[in-house]
């Protein structure tokens, strides 16, 4: 029996007992802990994964962010008094439900993810490793061993939440966003009712729900000096671009290139050479006075809205706008 095996029958023994844990490969990327937060929720379902030796890049805070009420035991026993206060105007409560509906609308699916990446790894033959690659697989088995706690915590919350709770997601994300929650805000932006493209069938009103917030919702993001909403911004007024908010807007070259050079101007060096490529390319659907028009527009709003504490690291490459915090 291979040095390692009795530790993987241990584990392997509590994750069956309760049914849940996330781990990576060997020789790839690194693991990730599941966190009782929405963002493992959206980290589970792609399976993001940190190579060894690579930075993470967390986003730093932005001004007007909304820390939740600490997340109750269970979400049905606290839940009419949360909504109850989301619907009186308080952020807290909405970001508290939004959160913990994300993840328990997506519980199984987080458990399926996770036990079928876990069972990989405890196949492994671990003869043959490194010792570079034993201690790597190490860490993984002391993540499958944390995650089978996080994961039952998970099931605790979400016990007895019940369709219609769930089938508030949207509203609560809505909610929180207008409220100016800044990571509901860049999430509602984003994706809006597809958020739960489920409920969206049941709720088809929430397409005109959401084409009627996106104005206000930008605004407050562009006076809060939010790099979120003009990441989202650039993207969706491109030319040919797809999704839910670029419909909601339609195609503009205009307003493509100012919040193109708007996101130029506060981008981080290693950004700038990409950056100033696209900026050709848009600059070149333009007449000079509209270039004109755009940049000092792009340069005004700068100076008045945004500061050198607050730069596009909140945005890197591949970042996803409903990827919540940890908490």
């Amino acid at each position: 029996m291979p040095r390692h095996r009795p530790l993987v029958v241990v584990l392997s023994g509590l994750i069956i007992a309760v049914g849940g844990y996330f781990l990576g490969r060997a020789e790839g990327p690194q693991p990730q802990e599941i966190g009782t937060s929405a963002r493992a929720v959206a980290a589970s379902e792609g399976v993001a994964y940190a190579k060894p030796h690579t930075r993470m890049h967390a986003a730093p805070a932005v001004r007007g962010e909304v820390t939740p009420y600490p997340r109750p035991a269970r979400l049905k026993d606290a839940f009419s008094a949360l909504q109850a206060r989301a619907n009186a105007g308080d952020a807290a409560a909405a970001t508290r439900l939004y959160r913990d509906l994300s993840i328990c609308s997506r519980i199984e699916a987080i458990d399926r993810r996770v036990s079928g990446l876990a069972d990989e790894t405890l196949r492994e033959q671990v003869d043959a490793l490194a010792p570079a690659q034993l201690e790597s697989y190490r860490h993984r088995l002391d993540a499958i061993e944390s995650n089978a706690r996080n994961m039952q915590r998970l099931r605790v919350l979400c016990d007895g939440a019940s369709d219609a709770m769930l089938a508030s997601l949207v509203p609560n994300l809505r909610k929180a966003a207008e409220l100016g929650e800044e990571h509901a805000r860049a999430c509602y932006l984003a994706l809006g009712p597809n958020y739960d493209a489920r409920g969206l069938v049941n709720h088809p009103e929430r397409l005109g729900t959401y084409r009627g917030s996106v104005s206000s919702l930008i605004d407050a993001g562009i006076a809060a000096g939010d790099w979120k909403v003009v990441d989202i911004l650039r993207e969706a007024y491109r030319p040919g671009a797809e999704g839910l908010l670029a419909g909601a807007l339609g195609s503009d070259a205009h307003q493509h290139y100012r919040y193109l050079r708007l996101y130029r101007l506060g981008a981080e060096p290693y950004r700038i050479e990409d950056l100033d490529r696209q900026l050709v390319a848009a600059a070149a659907r333009l007449d000079p006075q509209q270039r004109a028009e755009a940049d000092a527009w792009a340069r005004s709003v700068f100076r008045g809205n945004f500061d050198d504490s607050h730069s596009t690291e909140a945005t890197v490459p591949g970042w996803d706008p409903c990827g919540f915090p940890d908490e």
